[in-house]
């Protein structure tokens, strides 16, 4: 969806409720879905060609563990206030100040509001994807889920590249 800088009042501002078709907007990559309908309710405002959007997004995404790859779904409500300008032309690059973490760029007078959907729902979700903090995984041998059972694959097999310390003996 798209927001037409044009369309939003300096004097009364633009109130912006969209509600996404089932799985959209597409996110970036296959291991995490959307499901169910997204939606974002927020409040654009304009000053000359400054545009803040604030508001909130509600959505629910799965993933797999990163550990045993049980399908984990989380819902995800998340709060933002962000200051759209025009690209900025030709100026030198800069290190990013804290203050321009939260700004963004728009071009051909259209603010992306899918793009920011994106962005925001993967901000929301935890850098490690895990089904629980103290998720065990999958044996490496068997492939077995240890959450959910007990393997004998670790007592019967040691790793094979450390045999040669076997042998290893210390004279004192």
């Amino acid at each position: 969806m798209d927001i037409k800088v044009a369309q939003i009042s300096e004097d009364e501002g633009l109130a912006i409720h969209h509600r996404y078709p089932e799985g959209e907007p597409l996110l970036g990559g296959v291991e995490t879905r959307l499901v169910g309908r997204s939606e974002v309710n927020a409040r654009a405002t304009r000053e000359d060609d400054r545009v803040e959007l604030a508001g909130k997004i509600s959505a629910a995404v799965e993933f797999d563990c990163d550990r045993c790859l049980t399908q984990v779904r989380v819902p995800v409500l998340q709060a933002f206030d962000l200051v759209y300008v025009p690209p900025l032309g030709t100026a030198e690059e800069k290190p990013l100040g804290e203050n321009d973490l939260s700004v963004g760029f728009y071009r051909d007078e259209t603010i992306d509001l899918d793009d920011l959907v994106r962005e925001q729902i993967e901000l929301a979700l935890p850098m490690s994807r895990l089904c629980k903090e103290d998720c065990k995984g999958l044996c490496p041998e068997c492939g077995a889920n240890l959450n959910e059972t007990d393997c004998r694959c670790s007592e019967s097999q040691s790793d094979p590249r450390w045999a040669a310390l076997k042998s290893f003996k210390v004279d004192n």
